[in-house]
């Protein structure tokens, strides 16, 4: 059975709004799994009485609380949390890993924090010099995943070629396949255009079978490339660039009641609760960080990442 750590403190809506969300998972899932909630334990203990006096069918004996006493504040250093509060539900979640109480990590929480905890506790993997967050984006044709989305507000040349490798071998694990095409984001395809960086690491990707050369911007969404890679700067505008389009599209929408419900099925692929958590590509473990304005729709999917990253 895979074991699932939750960060039940992580989040803009609390614990009741993770758990929620879980049990969600829980009930959507054809794969059982185990989950331990980290946080304030008296907190959690309430919220899971509530869910069981809201149904008869809610069984709180299938969770495990880890109560986690120390409070992260604005105060503590982001680079030494992992530290001097490892009994912080975030950083606890994560050091379940480290001693083989849960197969995989999910967190609502701060990301730097998220991320220095995970490469600390559970360091990188072997060859990789740079670990980069993932997160998909829909296209009409298939999902895009887009790496660094916001580990790596700047990169040298061999990360991002790192990203390529780290981005086409979860695309390879996660669907089975090995025609993974991967393009470096760029202002222009010419050889000569962008970043020294990038033309950089270009140069380094010289051979690399899966690497089709550079893409522009106007081509993310055409699904030419399944892996976009670029800096976390880059890749975090572009994600909540492409995330805001749904409700945009929904707003202008409004009022229109007919329209919205003759495209609300086709639109549902940009709503960005369906993607749930992106991973943490290139630690030795299973991180996912989920938005910190997850609803529960978005930590229910999140959970559900988590099990099929762990899972392939």
């Amino acid at each position: 059975m895979i074991r699932l750590a939750v960060d039940a403190e992580g989040g803009d809506f609390g614990a009741d709004v993770v758990v929620r969300g879980v049990v969600a998972a829980r009930q959507a899932s054809s794969v059982p799994f185990a989950t331990r909630l980290c946080g304030d334990g008296a907190r959690l203990e309430r919220v899971l009485g509530e869910l069981g006096r809201e149904g008869p069918g809610f069984d709180n004996s299938e969770f495990v609380i880890e109560h986690c006493p120390d409070v992260i504040t604005a105060d503590d250093r982001r680079t030494m949390v992992w530290k001097d509060k490892a009994a912080s539900s975030i950083v606890r979640c994560v050091a379940l890993q480290k001693e083989g109480q849960a197969d995989a990590s999910m967190s609502a929480g701060d990301t730097g924090i998220l991320i220095g905890s995970a490469l600390f506790i559970l360091g990188r993997a072997e060859g990789v010099s740079r670990p980069a967050l993932a997160a998909f984006i829909p296209t009409p044709v298939k999902p895009v995943l887009v790496m660094d989305v916001g580990a790596n507000v700047s990169c040298r040349a061999e990360h991002l070629a790192g990203f390529v490798e780290l981005g086409c071998a979860y695309i390879s694990r996660l669907f089975g396949r090995s025609d993974v095409r991967a393009g470096l984001l760029n202002v222009g395809t010419e050889p000569a255009k962008g970043p020294d960086e990038v033309r950089e690491a270009a140069r380094l990707l010289e051979g690399n079978k899966n690497y089709i050369g550079f893409i522009e911007g106007n081509k993310v969404f055409s699904g030419e490339a399944d892996v976009v890679v670029c800096d976390g700067f880059v890749g975090n505008v572009l994600l909540k660039t492409s995330e805001s389009f749904y409700s945009l599209i929904t707003g202008f929408l409004a009022d229109s009641r007919e329209m919205f419900e003759i495209l609300s099925e086709k639109m549902d692929a940009l709503n960005p609760e369906n993607y749930g958590a992106a991973p943490l590509l290139g630690i030795n473990g299973t991180v996912l960080k989920a938005h910190g304005g997850s609803s529960v729709r978005s930590i229910k999917n999140a959970a559900l990442t988590a099990l099929k990253a762990v899972g392939k």
